[in-house]
């Protein structure tokens, strides 16, 4: 840990709106995975009990901001869906799993970490709390948490999909402009695909509805020429997405190629 940082501990959520309230310029970790960007003045919520528990109910399952990615992966075993325990499994070391939290994964500032992909497409809220009052934010819909009040539960959807693939492309064991993280979930009926979602999360955002909407209602098996109108849409949607952002094109091209080969599951 760096010198000449203040850390406030704190066991409940009203010492933690008292700290935000009474301290400038106060910076909310958990895990404190990252240390380079640790401000001088920091309050960690991992002694918090609520914070910290994992629940699971029949078509989904809750977990506090501050639980880690091993507590995750291990609780969530027999009840997350493949897809979500290969994200999990893709997040560094043994020793970042036991310290890095979902909530930090999810509130990391500049890009989007690698849970980003695989929560949009599961539909994913977020429960946001201040002193007064208790928001419920899609994460489709989530900016950043506001000033005063903190992320203090994720609710993750379980549902059954009959295609469920998860990708990770960049470094191995960090994070940087090159990394991004592609999730692609299908649903058919009768030869039909009746529902798609498709996220890709880095330095860029993909999650279209507009694009998703173009392959529902497709019959199978897809054609080679079919595959190749829906990556032209998606190479012209992903443009509109990456709009005034200096985005590295080699995410653009790994995109591609990743819902390429996805689709080809479906010929």
């Amino acid at each position: 840990m760096q010198e000449n940082k203040t850390v406030l501990i704190t066991k409940n959520l009203s010492d933690v709106f008292y700290q935000l309230k009474n301290v400038n310029n106060l910076q909310i970790l958990s895990g404190c995975t990252q240390e380079k960007n640790i401000k001088e003045k920091f309050i960690t919520l991992y002694s918090i009990p609520e914070l910290c528990t994992i629940e699971k109910k029949e078509r989904y399952i809750e977990m506090g901001a501050a639980v880690t990615i091993a507590d995750l992966l291990k609780a969530g075993e027999k009840k997350l869906p493949k897809f979500i325990l290969s994200a999990l499994s893709s997040i560094g070391n043994y020793t970042l799993k036991n310290s890095a939290t979902v909530g930090g994964n999810i509130c990391a500032k500049d890009i989007k970490h690698t849970l980003w992909a695989p929560f949009l497409v599961s539909a994913a809220r977020l429960e946001i709390k201040n002193q007064n009052e208790t928001m419920y934010i899609p994460l489709s819909k989530f900016e950043g948490v506001p000033e005063g009040s903190i992320l203090t539960k994720i609710r993750l959807p379980v549902n059954e999909w009959e295609v469920e693939i998860f990708k990770r492309v960049g470094p191995t064991n960090s994070i940087s402009q090159l990394s991004a993280s592609f999730a692609f979930l299908v649903n058919t009926e009768r030869g039909i695909i009746t529902d798609i979602k498709i996220a890709f999360t880095g330095a860029i955002t993909f999650f279209s509805q507009e694009f998703e909407n173009k392959i529902i209602g497709t019959h199978l098996p897809l054609s080679e020429k079919k595959i190749d109108e829906f990556i032209q849409d998606a190479d012209a949607a992903f443009d509109e997405a990456k709009k005034g952002k200096e985005i590295a094109p080699i995410l653009k091209s790994q995109f591609l190629n990743l819902l390429r080969n996805s689709l080809e599951q479906l010929t």
